[in-house]
Formats: structure tokens, sequence, C-alpha cells
């Protein structure tokens, strides 16, 4: 998907119009509608305007809010926030950290993707989404009881 698919989304996420977005921004709302249907290739200030309005980094324009919450939370979150924004992009601070604790496995994953062997990529996300699949969701102790069931604190 491309930046013009994924606006809005953001917007959506943000509960914006796009007569809001082009109100916060400036930009004339047939140009923010031009630029949606892939006829308007704004300059980057325009990009930069339009993220500092959805109050996120301009990277994060590229991918799906979704996408970027189910990186960013606990799968078992009710009501999963993104990240404060005032860094850089808090998901690639993220991501640098990870890669630098589990470096071994980022260069594997890097030099397939890299390779662009597109049987190799399928298979590699095949399998790590069985993987991802097979992670225990975090529970507390109290949730295999049956209803209705206490017990006190051993204190």
């Amino acid at each position: 998907m491309s930046i013009q698919q994924h606006l809005s989304h953001w917007c959506q996420h943000r509960g914006l119009s796009l007569a809001d977005l082009s109100q916060q921004t400036g930009v004339p709302l047939t140009k923010l509608q031009d630029f949606q249907k892939g006829t308007w290739d704004p300059p980057l200030s325009t990009i930069a305007l339009i993220a500092q309005s959805l109050d996120v980094p301009e990277s994060w324009l590229h991918h799906d809010p979704r996408t970027l919450l189910r990186l960013w939370n606990d799968p078992d979150e009710e009501n999963p926030e993104l990240p404060n924004t005032s860094s850089s992009d808090p998901l690639f601070q993220r991501i640098i950290q990870t890669s630098r604790d589990y470096q071994d496995l980022f260069v594997l994953l890097t030099s397939l993707l890299h390779h662009g062997d597109p049987k190799l990529i399928r298979a590699a996300q095949v399998n790590l989404q069985s993987l991802f699949k097979q992670v225990r969701p975090t529970t507390v102790p109290w949730g295999s009881r049956p209803p209705g069931h206490f017990e006190p604190p051993n204190d």
C-alpha cells in the first residue's frame, strides 16, 4: 500500500476528516483529495505538515496505523495506543534496540529479505506467523479459575 492509501486510515485513527486535515494544515481540500487519489505528488513540506497534524513521524505515514499498533503494543491490551511521538520515531528506536538484543536473528532475516527470493520470503513469513501463533498470551493467575470461585490472598 502507498502513503495515499494510508492517509485515510490515519485520518480515521485520529478521528479527522480530510476537511479537518485541510483546515489544520492549510492545504486545500481538493489537493488532499487529489493526493489520496494519487493524482498529486505533494512536496515534502506538505507531507511534514500532514504528519504534524496527525501527530505522527513522517515515516509512519507510509504504514497502516493498525500495523504500527500491532507492532508497538501487547496483543492483550484492550485499548492500544501509539507511543509518544516526541522523539523522531519511537517504533524505529524500539526496533533498533531489539535488533541489538537479537542481532543474529536480525542479520539472518535482513539477509533473507535482501536476497529477494519471493519463495524464501514467503516461507519465512509463514514460519514466523506459525511461531507467533504459538506465543502464549500473558495470563493472570485467576484467569484459569471457574466463574464465581474466590480464594483470598495468602498474605
